[in-house]
């Protein structure tokens, strides 16, 4: 199993968690299907998905008032590893500025 991190930024590196007060959702899908759905968190803009299994995986951040609307990240998978993906916005323009992922394994 692996875990995903994913996180959500503004310019100055901070903590981007909703727009026009809706939450940013980021979407999991695993071997081209959807596997799963979560809110990011209010105060740290992540979210956390534990325990997936190895294989081909599709990050997507999704919000109606970004742009592009949705920003995605294809990734693959190793057993035991961790990844954590940085999706970083310009807040004021709501333009997707970079895209980021560190990938790491566990000992």
């Amino acid at each position: 199993m692996a875990d995903i991190y994913v996180a959500v930024w503004n310019q100055d590196k901070v903590a981007m968690s909703s727009v026009n007060g809706a939450l940013i959702v980021i979407l999991v899908i695993h071997d081209g299907l959807f596997q799963a759905q979560r809110l990011v968190m209010l105060r740290s803009g992540t979210a956390i998905f534990h325990n997936v299994p190895a294989g081909s995986y599709t990050i997507i951040a999704r919000h109606p008032d970004l742009t592009p609307t949705e920003a995605r990240c294809d990734v693959n998978l190793a057993e035991g590893a961790i990844l954590g993906i940085r999706f970083t916005y310009n807040e004021v323009q709501r333009q997707l500025l970079t895209v980021e992922t560190e990938v790491s394994s566990l000992p």
